[in-house]
């Protein structure tokens, strides 16, 4: 039982989410599934705007979108005050379908189609961040075929470190963004071209980033860039993007956390505000700070529910193979395919037996998936290959993965032809509604294509 999250609460020994028993939904509903909740939405959205605004008030958020882009959620993140960061023309027709005006949206990607730029301009949405020089003279083409003016934003690798995920660095020599000795020839090219017009710096340096240091090295150097370009190509500029990467406490917050440990947090919405905005608003008051938070907004947001659906136990051998202790293994019906980030970033997800929610978790257990691969398997608690759960666990149990709202619906996959899982959504009055159905047996088949007379 999370104990320090007020959204779960033990009823009746069950696991509840936001005064929803998870045991008696997952009773009513195939699992897994997930559970959202709008009351935390909200919550994370106000977080962010607030601490952000009561340092630099011309701050404003764009919710990176792929976190998690499903239409409902889009639709109260916008409700809430947010605008939204798209990276596809498939993102920016979500966005504009849930309700988004155009000025809410900035377009990122390192990888835009002519057709994607096309449609972002047809749309009228804030701004283009361009992550090339080659980027920014198709985007010019683009809006001079199309008579408009692009309005764009170069993203500037700032080569500033993170002790995040190698594979969530986004700002240390990696694919994304322009390299910082090519700034200004990206503005002088943007003020020169009749059809581009550089309106702002964009800079991202990776995601579930655990300290503020990395922020202050990378929003300095993000400054002193904008006063480079704007002397190089005699422009002003309107605002600078500062990204995302804001951590989630994925572990029970302890006393302290290691460096390395980038699933442990203790930072706030307000201690990144202060080292961010506080740079802005000290160095330059009139720029507006442009935020894009996908994680921070999505992750506590959700729950995944899954069932036991096997159990057995297995010898712990040594190096030379003699069993030395027994190890007890529950599989669920919850693997990569539902969570992906598990396997690919070995990521860490909270687990707790919701349906005895208020018994103690006194015994080792190895957890796993359902699918035909030996990878698929959960990391334990800390550095052991174990969870804690109570000793009577089995199949039938429910079990509850917590802090799944971000990169989990966007990530699914129907590996071994298995159903993408539901989600549902406790809304803000307390009501349970569907917000994303569960994959049908014709869904699993519908893109196959049988050629005639086979």
């Amino acid at each position: 039982m999370p104990a320090t999250d007020p959204l779960y609460s033990v009823c009746d020994g069950h696991l509840c989410f936001d005064g929803l028993d998870l045991v008696k939904t997952a009773d009513a509903h195939e699992t897994p599934f997930f559970v959202f909740s709008e009351r935390r939405l909200r919550d994370n959205v106000a977080a962010v705007l607030t601490s952000f605004r009561r340092t630099h008030a011309a701050t404003e958020v764009f919710y990176a979108s792929k976190a998690c882009s499903n239409r409902w959620f889009l639709g109260v993140v916008r409700d809430a005050g947010a605008g939204v960061e798209v990276n596809s023309g498939g993102e920016l027709d979500k966005a504009l379908e849930a309700g988004f005006e155009p000025g809410q949206i900035v377009f990122n990607g390192v990888a835009k189609t002519r057709d994607e730029i096309r449609r972002a301009l047809a749309a009228g949405i804030r701004a283009l961040m361009v992550d090339s020089l080659y980027e920014l003279d198709r985007i010019g083409e683009v809006a001079r075929e199309m008579g408009t003016v692009a309005p764009v934003a170069p993203r500037i690798d700032v080569h500033v470190p993170t002790l995040t995920h190698p594979g969530l660095e986004t700002a240390h020599g990696g694919k994304a963004g322009i390299d910082r000795d090519d700034a200004a020839e990206a503005f002088r090219r943007a003020a020169a071209h009749p059809g581009l017009d550089p309106v702002g710096l964009h800079l991202h340096i990776g995601s579930q980033i655990t300290s503020v240091e990395p922020y202050r090295e990378a929003i300095a150097a993000a400054l002193d860039l904008v006063a480079e370009v704007e002397g190089a190509a005699g422009v002003r500029l309107r605002f600078v993007n500062a990204g995302g990467g804001f951590a989630v406490p994925y572990r029970e917050a302890p006393v302290t956390c290691h460096p390395s440990d980038y699933f442990c947090s203790l930072l706030t919405a307000a201690d990144y505000a202060e080292v961010v905005a506080g740079a802005v608003a000290a160095r330059r008051p009139d720029l507006a700070l442009f935020l894009e938070p996908g994680r921070s907004i999505a992750a506590t947001t959700a729950v995944l529910v899954a069932r036991v659906e096997n159990e057995k136990t297995k010898g712990r051998r040594d190096g030379m193979g003699r069993r030395i202790g027994d190890e007890r293994w529950v599989t669920v019906d919850a693997g990569f395919n539902t969570l992906l980030e598990h396997t690919n970033y070995a990521w860490y997800y909270r687990t707790v037996v919701a349906s005895r929610a208020g018994e103690q978790a006194d015994a080792e257990f190895r957890l796993a998936g359902p699918l035909c691969d030996g990878g698929d398997v959960f990391a334990g608690d800390a550095d052991s290959p174990y969870r804690r759960f109570p000793a009577a666990t089995g199949v039938g149990d429910v079990i509850a993965f917590l802090d799944a709202g971000a990169y989990t619906l966007e990530m699914m996959s129907p590996y071994n032809a298995r159903p993408t899982a539901a989600a549902f959504a406790v809304t803000a009055a307390g009501q349970l509604v569907p917000v994303r159905r569960r994959d049908t047996a014709e869904d699993l088949a519908a893109h196959d294509v049988v050629p005639a007379g086979d």
